[in-house]
């Protein structure tokens, strides 16, 4: 079980707890989230002043970004803690400017499904005392909405071996 392991299988794990929500897109249409580890395809991201701009008329919005934070291990007999943040980010043309109320809908299912069973695949389980943490961008993006979820996960690490066992 590595950091790279649990990226991969949180991305996952997001598509399929969002799986039924059909969102927006900058060209009319609708489709799921995609996930991502680490950051948005190069292909995908034209960031220009203040605004998010799509390269070949492709918009990555609804995505998730997985992106491993940081990691500890205080001694060799504990749980190896690996941070996580989710980024979210939805596409809401809607001149009410609730884009928000999708992400927060977003937050509140993955916070659900990991507060109901904090075990991910058998093989990664929430730090509980960490807790979740979340945001809303503060910028006013309109039509781009952004937030985060901030998770930490407790892996198993290698044991070290006993000579004499």
């Amino acid at each position: 079980m590595t950091p790279i392991e649990l990226q991969e299988e949180l991305g996952a794990e997001v598509e399929y707890i969002l799986k039924d929500i059909q969102f927006k897109t900058a060209d009319g249409g609708m489709k799921q989230i995609e996930a991502f580890s680490q950051e948005l395809p190069k292909r995908l991201q034209n960031v220009t002043g203040d605004s998010v701009m799509a390269d070949e008329d492709i918009a990555p919005y609804p995505f998730c970004v997985v992106k491993i934070d940081s990691g500890e291990l205080s001694t060799a007999q504990s749980a190896h803690e690996v941070k996580t943040v989710l980024v979210l980010g939805v596409f809401d043309d809607d001149i009410s400017c609730q884009g928000h109320r999708v992400i927060l809908t977003m937050i509140q299912r993955i916070m659900e499904r990991f507060t109901k069973d904090p075990v991910l695949n058998r093989r990664y389980r929430i730090n509980e005392e960490a807790g979740f943490n979340w945001t809303l961008d503060e910028e006013d993006r309109h039509p781009y909405y952004l937030g985060a979820l901030s998770m930490t996960w407790d892996m198993f690490f290698v044991r070290r071996e006993d000579k004499y066992a």
